[in-house]
C-alpha cells in the first residue's frame, strides 16, 4: 500500500460550469443569477485551504477485502476528496439562492478535485486509469463508503449509518490502473 496525497493544484469551477450544474444555462441565467454564481466561486476560492484529496494505492494481491474481485490483477487506487466542513456551514446559511449556487459550485468542485487527483496519480505512475467507480453505483454497494472512509482516518470525513458522508461535499472512488504499454 502506498499513500498518495494530492500534489495537483485545486482548480476552481468556472461560472459557466456552476450555472449548468444549477440548471441555469449560462445564456439564460440573467445578471442576478450569474452574480450569485460568481459569488459561489469566490467563496470556494476562500475555502481552498480546507480541501482534502488523497489516495491509497494497492498492488494486485494486496487489495482490501471489500475490493476483492474488483480488478484483481491491477494496481488499484482508493480515493477520498472533500471540500471540508466550512462548506457545510455555509450551505445552512440564510440566503437560499446563494446556498443553491454554492451547492452547485461545490458539487462541481468536489468532482473536479477527484478528477485532478486521478490525473496526478496517472502522471506519477505513468499509467492509464480505468473508469472510476464509486460506492452506490451499479452493483458496487453503498456500504463500501464506510470501509473507504476508515482507510483515511485523518481526512476529516465521516460516514454515518446510512453511509452518507460528512462533510456533505465529499466523495470516494476506486480506480484500476493499466500500464501505458497495454
Amino acid at each position: 500500500m502506498k499513500d498518495f496525497s494530492l500534489q495537483a493544484v485545486f482548480i476552481l469551477p468556472t461560472v459557466k460550469q456552476v450555472l449548468w450544474r444549477s440548471g441555469c444555462p449560462p445564456h439564460k441565467a440573467g445578471a442576478e443569477i450569474e452574480k450569485r454564481a460568481v459569488g459561489a466561486v469566490a467563496t470556494l476560492k476562500e475555502l481552498a485551504s480546507d480541501i482534502v484529496g488523497t489516495s491509497l494505492l494497492f498492488s494486485p494481491g494486496e487489495h482490501p477485502d471489500f475490493l476483492k474481485g474488483i480488478w484483481p490483477d491491477k494496481l488499484i487506487s482508493v480515493s477520498i476528496t472533500s471540500l471540508g466542513r466550512r462548506v457545510d456551514e455555509l450551505l445552512e446559511g440564510p440566503a437560499e439562492l446563494d446556498r443553491f449556487m454554492l451547492d452547485s459550485a461545490a458539487s462541481v468542485a468536489v468532482e473536479s478535485l477527484m478528477k485532478t487527483l486521478q490525473a496526478a496519480i496517472a502522471d506519477e505512475l505513468n499509467m492509464i486509469p480505468t473508469k472510476r467507480i464509486a460506492p452506490g453505483y451499479g452493483d458496487f454497494p453503498l456500504s463500501v463508503q464506510k470501509d473507504i472512509v476508515e482507510l483515511f482516518p485523518d481526512s476529516g470525513v465521516t460516514c454515518n449509518e446510512s453511509f452518507m458522508l460528512t462533510p456533505v461535499k465529499s466523495m470516494t472512488g476506486v480506480t484500476g490502473w493499466i500500464p501505458q504499454n497495454n
